[in-house]
């Protein structure tokens, strides 16, 4: 019995050491994208970000769902500008996009010396 709770224990702390570690590297900043709507030429994905400010690119990979398993690239790397301040906001990407299915991805890079990654948003959007 006494095995049992000490593999419970050290799993909590390497769950625990895990949490921590993340949090380090991220510098506990929270950044998280809604749902992306398209409209007149624009598409709109509305942002929440908590933490500090940082100057940005938003890079934008396109891609219209042809079938199941095809997908032509209509859009690659796209960037737009701007700068991550805490709370809600919105980032625009104007482009034309005919009806149909597509799967945006929405790549936030740091405009810093190697341009790290912060992080990056896939999502499905139908134009009718």
């Amino acid at each position: 019995m006494e095995r049992k709770h000490l593999l419970i224990i050290v799993g909590a702390v390497c769950i625990l050491a895990a949490v921590a570690l993340i949090l380090v590297f991220t510098g506990g900043t929270i950044l998280t994208a809604g749902t992306s709507v398209y409209q007149n030429g624009v598409l709109t994905t509305p942002i929440h970000y908590e933490g500090e400010e940082k100057d940005v690119w938003f890079q934008y990979n396109i891609f219209r769902q042809d079938t199941l398993l095809e997908s032509t690239q209509v859009c690659e790397s796209e960037s737009v500008l701007g700068t991550l301040t805490k709370g809600d906001f919105t980032t625009e990407l104007e482009i034309d996009l005919p009806p149909g299915e597509y799967k945006v991805f929405i790549y936030v890079l740091e405009r810093a010396d190697g341009t790290p990654r912060i992080t990056g948003f896939i999502q499905n959007i139908l134009i009718p």
